[in-house]
């Protein structure tokens, strides 16, 4: 972990703090998770008022300086994500997907008509926003939309465009009683036949990033059959093993998930840091350019996911904290502290008894990586807090079809620094597109070669039928229609309508000759169906590496 060699970052930490408890008081306000701390709503709005009048009274220029913020910053800060992208040019899709067990998904698009699609997925607490919030030059979305991809970004359950469901109100506690396992078996599932559906393309590229990856790796392991719907997975920070997280702050509420959780749930918290008005209204006054507090900002950042101030563009910071956080559910983050605690990736854990009326054991079982047959690409970080290098070693030896794995040149490269660092173009996102074009290109190899088989098959089955033909037995007259496939065109052309010649000894004499023939031509055609598939199978083993 890399922090600065002064002691202002002490200074600035304990600022981070104060804001930390601003925002937590606000969120103990109206959302119904929270009414158990109503008998105080009266002290804790005026010891929100207090920290208020704080953070104003402590930068002489706060208020007017806030007029003064570019505008781009203050308007990107409160559009949401389609009107973001259209406001640079692009043009923007909002999509309704229904998920199996009812929950209502929105997934926003940067559309291309006949492009090969690419599914985004972000990390908890985050939206669809995240690919796109630091502008064309920098935003992966648009990087991929410029280079000819149809860009698809999806939005898990829980955050502030997919909170909606067919039955339960997002007040229930009911509607929170999900981890990032249900995002894996119904979300990303229900994203994906859904965009293939639109594009009428078989399969899709992937990219994911933290939580992104998690619920790819659940999709793989619970329903195998998707992984030939994906062209290649890409995993930005990938979460498995983060039992060796270094992390302070979760190592600490770690120690403390018993008690944590049992806390939750008796006071029924289930949702975990809205996105709201205040935070998008404070994140614009504290954090700007000309604000004192600005450090505040950068450095709730830093605590979460590792110091890195040269990477960070502190003009952008009233964009990233009005966008993120955006909501999440406490189960989620309840089961990534049993995975912590555990050193599995495994199921949720129930308890004793549930274990076993669920998974059939005491114990969850562990997700199943050897299911996840998909090219894949690691890109991880010495510095990220969240993800430790040692966690990626067992994940890459884990997963049978690693074509990348790829520690990123920075000493001090974290976890953030994947979707919003300055340079995260030449640092992660150049390569990323190598290896995106590498498997196309080997699927077009693999392709060009199992055509070229074919057309070899289609002449030797078609000799081979000839030359039955030629030895039929005399007087022998082909049922009219009877076609042979051309190899070059797959094209049928009419037989030779009689033939007269000795009667072969591998041919029977008994019944209608001509049906005979017909089944010997359809048994040649299957056999041959059969060969292509065996070569496929191989041609698909000897994937690119590396």
């Amino acid at each position: 972990m890399f922090w600065p060699s002064d002691n202002s970052w002490r200074r600035r930490l304990l600022c981070s703090l104060l804001l930390h408890c601003l925002i937590a008081l606000q969120n103990c306000g109206p959302a119904n998770a929270f009414t158990i701390l109503s008998p105080f709503s009266y002290t804790s709005l005026s010891f929100k008022n207090l920290l208020n009048s704080v953070l104003l009274s402590s930068n002489a220029n706060l208020a007017g300086a806030g007029r003064n913020l570019k505008s781009d910053v203050l308007e990107d800060a409160s559009l949401i994500t389609p009107k973001l992208i259209r406001k640079y040019g692009y043009p923007s899709e909002t999509h309704t997907i229904y998920t199996k067990d009812g929950y209502i998904l929105e997934m926003h698009r940067i559309p291309k008509k006949g492009a090969q699609p690419v599914l985004l997925m972000h990390g908890i607490l985050d939206t669809s926003a995240t690919w796109v919030l630091m502008g064309p030059k920098s935003g992966l979305g648009y990087m991929l939309s410029d280079l000819g991809y149809d860009v698809w970004m999806g939005n898990s359950r829980g955050n502030r465009y997919s909170k909606n469901h067919t039955s339960l109100n997002s007040d229930y506690q009911e509607f929170w009683d999900f981890t990032f396992h249900e995002m894996g078996k119904y979300d990303l599932p229900a994203n994906i036949d859904y965009i293939l559906s639109k594009t009428g393309y078989e399969q899709l590229h992937y990219i994911g990033h933290s939580q992104g990856t998690a619920i790819f790796w659940v999709l793989c392991s619970e329903q195998p059959a998707y992984s030939q719907k994906i062209l290649s997975m890409h995993a930005l920070a990938p979460i498995a093993y983060i039992h060796d997280m270094k992390s302070p702050l979760f190592r600490t509420l770690v120690l403390f998930l018993d008690f944590l959780t049992a806390a939750t749930r008796m006071l029924r918290i289930t949702e975990f840091m809205p996105n709201t008005k205040f935070l998008v209204d404070h994140s614009q006054v504290v954090c700007h350019d000309n604000a004192m507090t600005q450090d505040v900002c950068s450095n709730i950042l830093f605590l979460v996911a590792g110091y890195n101030s040269e990477q960070l563009n502190k003009t952008m910071l009233p964009v990233m904290l009005s966008h993120t956080p955006s909501g999440a559910s406490i189960k989620q983050l309840e089961h990534f502290g049993q995975l912590m605690k555990s050193g599995h990736f495994r199921k949720f854990d129930r308890g004793y008894l549930r274990n076993q009326l669920e998974y059939n054991r005491i114990t969850p079982p562990d997700y199943d990586l050897s299911r996840v047959k998909v090219p894949v690409a690691l890109y991880y970080s010495v510095n990220d807090l969240l993800v430790s290098t040692t966690g990626v070693d067992r994940l890459a030896r884990e997963l049978p079809n690693v074509v990348d794995k790829y520690l990123v040149p920075m000493e001090r490269f974290n976890h953030l620094d994947f979707l919003w660092a300055i340079d995260v173009k030449p640092l992660v996102y150049n390569r990323l597109v190598r290896n995106i074009r590498r498997v196309e290109n080997h699927k077009a190899k693999l392709t060009a070669n199992l055509a070229q088989y074919l057309a070899m098959q289609f002449q030797k089955r078609q000799q081979t039928i000839q030359n039955q033909i030629q030895n039929l037995p005399p007087n022998v007259h082909l049922p009219h229609g009877l076609m042979m496939l051309n190899p070059t065109t797959a094209a049928a052309t009419p037989a030779t309508t009689t033939t007269t010649v000795t009667t072969p000894a591998t041919i029977e004499t008994t019944g209608t000759t001509e049906e005979r023939i017909e089944e010997r031509i359809q048994d040649e055609i299957v056999n041959q169906e059969d060969d292509a598939e065996v070569l496929a199978t191989t041609l698909s083993s000897d994937m690119i590496t590396a």
